[in-house]
């Protein structure tokens, strides 16, 4: 799942930025082109702290809270509803167009926020209000690419990389509060796996930059912690510190899996071991591929 370093290291300013952290199926806030299995089903929730300043200087600190319910449709698609507190409930859909192999990525097709909400968010501004984007955040079609290095690189390593409308850019023409994106809609990430229950990822999520990781408790339970936004951190005097959107959020969260429950899919082996993050197994299987595409090549020239 291609979360990029690059990106972020070719950015300057952009408007009315703002990250919701495991708020949604995905990486930290972006998707990917993986999909559950089908009739598995996957919740998730989110706890979000944030300060800012006050307009008489003095520091205010809020949370808030989100969350996702998601099923896996075929092995090709899942849907799903998310809740973001005051912004309230919309749903999300995300359709594999090609699966990944072990030698091509993956490619999705979806789209989030999927509300007659304009400004849907779980930050509110200084009125109470749901904060005001000068893009609209609702409808927010996305495309995605992603794949896993595990096997070919031998080194434990996905990556993604896509294009979205929606909450996945903003309006180039508005005063600056963030990192500018050069080519708006662009977002991706870059996971690491130390251990295949442990997930480190830095994301770039068309908007911002966040950091954050993972750790799997068991087959059906996963812990989760992120900084949002962190480049609002290395900002200095030009951070507007009465604005939320250009103060760093933290957040912890927590999901659960479950299923398949209903006409359990035989995956094939490949897909299986993937899934089972036995990567041992896979690199076993792939050298056992190139044995035999060895003997065939030495049969046929024999036959020759």
């Amino acid at each position: 799942m291609s979360r990029m370093f690059f990106t972020i290291a070719l950015v300057a300013p952009l408007a009315g930025a703002a990250s919701l952290p495991f708020s949604r199926f995905g990486v930290i806030d972006t998707p990917s082109a993986f999909v559950l299995t089908h009739t598995q089903v996957e919740l998730g929730g989110c706890f979000t702290s944030y300060s800012y300043e006050t307009a008489d200087s003095s520091s205010e600190s809020d949370f808030a809270l989100g969350g996702y319910v998601e099923v896996g449709l075929f092995d090709r698609a899942q849907a799903g509803i998310t809740y973001l507190g005051a912004g309230g409930l919309s749903g999300q859909i995300r359709a594999v167009v090609l699966k990944e192999s072990l030698n091509r990525p993956g490619l999705a097709v979806g789209a989030e926020n999927l509300t007659g909400e304009q400004d849907y968010e779980f930050y509110e501004d200084d009125s109470l209000g749901l904060y005001h984007y000068p893009a609209s955040q609702n409808f927010s079609v996305y495309l995605v690419l992603s794949k896993n290095f595990d096997y070919i690189l031998k080194a434990p390593i996905a990556a993604s990389i896509g294009y979205g409308l929606g909450r996945f850019r903003q309006d180039a023409d508005t005063p600056s509060d963030g990192i500018e994106n050069p080519l708006p809609g662009l977002f991706g990430s870059i996971e690491f796996h130390p251990d295949p229950r442990v997930g480190i990822a830095l994301e770039w999520d068309g908007r911002d930059a966040n950091f954050g990781g993972w750790y799997d408790i068991s087959d059906m339970v996963r812990v989760s912690a992120a900084v949002a936004e962190f480049e609002q951190l290395a900002r200095g005097d030009e951070r507007v510190e009465t604005d939320v959107m250009q103060n760093a959020k933290f957040t912890l969260g927590v999901q659960a899996t479950f299923g398949p429950f209903f006409n359990r899919t035989t995956l094939e082996p490949t897909e299986r071991l993937r899934q089972q993050s036995d990567l041992e197994a896979l690199r076993q299987l792939e050298e056992e591929r190139r044995r035999a595409l060895e003997r065939i090549e030495e049969l046929l020239r024999s036959m020759d």
